[in-house]
This record gives C-alpha cells, sequence and structure tokens, in this order.
C-alpha cells in the first residue's frame, strides 16, 4: 500500500513536471498583460501556419520560407511584425472594431476568394505553372507573325519570353475553368448566364447578377483605359467564366468540409487580424491626419519627387501623390507611437529557437 501511494506520488509529480515543462516551452510568442495572466500563445505550428499564409498572400516562393526560417535576423523581424499586428488586434477587439460589419463582409469576400483558389489548387497539378522553355519557344514560332505584327518585326524570343509563358498560363487556366464547368454539370444542377439574375444556380446555392458586373466594372475601372466595345464583351465573357468556375469551386469547399480545415481556420484568422488592424489604423489614427500644409508638401516633393517620378505626372496628381505621403508618414509615425506603448503594457517573450532550422 505504501508503495503504491509513493509510485502514485512520483507519477503525478513526473506528470505534473512534464505538463509544466511543455506548457513553458511548447510556444514561440508568449504575450501577457500586466496582471500576468496569459493573452495570447502562438506555438510552432500557429507560426509555421502564419509564415505559410504569409508566403501565399504575397505570392513567394516556398524557398522565401526555407530562407526565413534558416535566417535569424528575418525570424526576429518577422515574429516582431507579427508581434505587433497581435497587439494591435487585441487593442482593436478591445473597442469593438472586429464587430464592424463592413470589415466582416470584407473578410467574408477575401476568405472566399482565398480558399476558392487554394481548393482548385488541389485539383491541378502539381507541374500546372511550369512552363518550359520548349513550349515557350514553340509558342514564339507558331505565332511568330501575329507577335511581329503586335510588337515589331525585330522582336527576339528573348523580349517576349516571360509574355509568352503568362500567355500559356492563361489558356491553360482557361482549360481548368471549361473542366471544372463541364464537371460540375454532370455533378450538380447547374445554370449560368452572364445575362439572366440569379447569373449562377448551383442546386439551392445562387449568385445575383450584380455581384459579378461590380466585380467586372471595378476591374474595368482599374484597367483605366476605354475599352472597344468588342473586346469589352471578349473580357466579360472570359471573365464571367472564371467567376463561374470559382464558385462552383467555393460550393465543392464548403460541400466537402475544406473551410474546416486547419489550412482554411488559419487562413481566415490570418485575414480577420489583418483587416480589423488596417480598419482600426485607418478610423482611429490615418483619418485624423490633418490635410498636409503647402510647406509639407513641397518638403515631400524634395526628397521623394524624383525617386517616384511625381514630378513626371500631372499637376493634380502629383499633389494628390505627396499629400498622400506626408499622411501615410504621419500614419505610421503614430502607429509606432501606439505599438510601443502597447509593447509596454504587456508582457512579451519569444522562444525562436524553435523555429529556427540549422
Amino acid at each position: 500500500m505504501i508503495i503504491r501511494k509513493i509510485f502514485f506520488v512520483l507519477f503525478s509529480i513526473t506528470l505534473f513536471s512534464l505538463l509544466l515543462y511543455s506548457e513553458d516551452t511548447n510556444w514561440v510568442i508568449r504575450i501577457k498583460d500586466g496582471q500576468g495572466n496569459v493573452k495570447k500563445i502562438m506555438t510552432a505550428q500557429d507560426c509555421m501556419s502564419e509564415i505559410s499564409n504569409l508566403m501565399i498572400f504575397r505570392g513567394a516562393p516556398a524557398e522565401a520560407a526555407e530562407l526565413l526560417l534558416t535566417n535569424d535576423f528575418q525570424l526576429w523581424q518577422f515574429a516582431s511584425q507579427l508581434i505587433e499586428q497581435e497587439l494591435v488586434y487585441m487593442k482593436a477587439a478591445e473597442e469593438g472594431y472586429d464587430k464592424d460589419e463592413d470589415v466582416l463582409a470584407l473578410i467574408s469576400k477575401e476568405r472566399d476568394n482565398q480558399l476558392s483558389q487554394l481548393y482548385m489548387q488541389e485539383k491541378v497539378a502539381d507541374d500546372f505553372a511550369v512552363v518550359t522553355d520548349a513550349e515557350k519557344r514553340k509558342f514564339f514560332n507558331d505565332n511568330k507573325a501575329r507577335i511581329q505584327a503586335s510588337v515589331g518585326k525585330a522582336v527576339t524570343y528573348e523580349q517576349v519570353a516571360m509574355d509568352i509563358e503568362t500567355t500559356i498560363l492563361q489558356e491553360r487556366m482557361r482549360n481548368e475553368y471549361d473542366k471544372i464547368i463541364a464537371a460540375a454539370q454532370t455533378n450538380y444542377n447547374l445554370k449560368y448566364s452572364v445575362t439572366s439574375d440569379p447569373c449562377i444556380t448551383i442546386d439551392d446555392k445562387t449568385v445575383p447578377l450584380s455581384e459579378f458586373n461590380d466585380m467586372f466594372n471595378e476591374s474595368i475601372k482599374q484597367a483605366g483605359a476605354n475599352i472597344p466595345a468588342a473586346l469589352r464583351i471578349q473580357a466579360r465573357d472570359g471573365m464571367f467564366k472564371a467567376f463561374v468556375a470559382r464558385e462552383i469551386m467555393l460550393y465543392e469547399a464548403k460541400k466537402t468540409g475544406f473551410y474546416d480545415t486547419p489550412q482554411a481556420k488559419a487562413i481566415e484568422n490570418f485575414l480577420t487580424r489583418s483587416a480589423v488592424t488596417a480598419n482600426y489604423v485607418d478610423k482611429t489614427i490615418r483619418s485624423t491626419i490633418p490635410k498636409p500644409t503647402e510647406e509639407e508638401i513641397n518638403l515631400a516633393y524634395e526628397q521623394y519627387g524624383k525617386m517616384y517620378n511625381i514630378d513626371s505626372l500631372p499637376y493634380a496628381d502629383a499633389q494628390k501623390a505627396l499629400e498622400t505621403m506626408v499622411i501615410e508618414a504621419k500614419t505610421q509615425q503614430k502607429y509606432q507611437i501606439l505599438v510601443t506603448d502597447l509593447r509596454y503594457r504587456y508582457s512579451i517573450e519569444k522562444n525562436l529557437d524553435l523555429l529556427l532550422k540549422k
């Protein structure tokens, strides 16, 4: 009986020690408030998800993540930025900015965009985005007359190789859209038309035509050019096919539970923190910056005019660009003051060795 008690006590101490050791070491970033209460813990898995999301949204190659994990300084920079954003997010959430309906709608829209793309990537071949030199040269030779008519007779392969690669990838993507739509017509009750409302019906899901029209009109506006009617219709039809494929991917992603996967949740958390933080900075800092004075604008021109070719812009555009520069500079100054204050308010601990790859 005594031996059992001794064993139980020893077992309990060992178990407690393991739990304590795990709690003390199984985190990369830990944030506590002034009373010592833990407000946020980021594990190695959390940080790896953040790194993965960062690479996805920046369009960076996988090698960039590997470089970050083997470079002490870059990893320290990443951790500092992550901590700063988390602190501001906590502040914004305390003041209710995470309940802003416009921000929630923006998060939902961006989440759908990102997850539909990721879900689609799982369905295409691993080498989908790989275009060989042989493929590009064949395209150049097969379409040489058309390329010369567009660019000039003296055009060389090297001058248009990157444009050719983009064209090939766009054609592949159009083919994938056709495959996705064809499969959906077999698997679901699918109806779609760029002139009807709703413009897409997938089983019991409907998509209003206004949603596509808003997206298309915004794309035309961003193009900043007068597009001939025939090309406008061609662009609309091409974009609508991509829109239909995206909605199908969204429907499938939700239907198959992809939205509930750890990867999807990590992306949603990343987008939420980014959007709420940006909204907080915009509402509490940027909007409070007064209109720049003429002296401030002239000073900005002296410092950045030639660097950013502002002196080549029409006067009104140059003034607007300079005003934006002054406002953003002041916003960053106030933002850093806010971050410094929050860093003093909280206790921040880092254990980056758990991420570093030697």
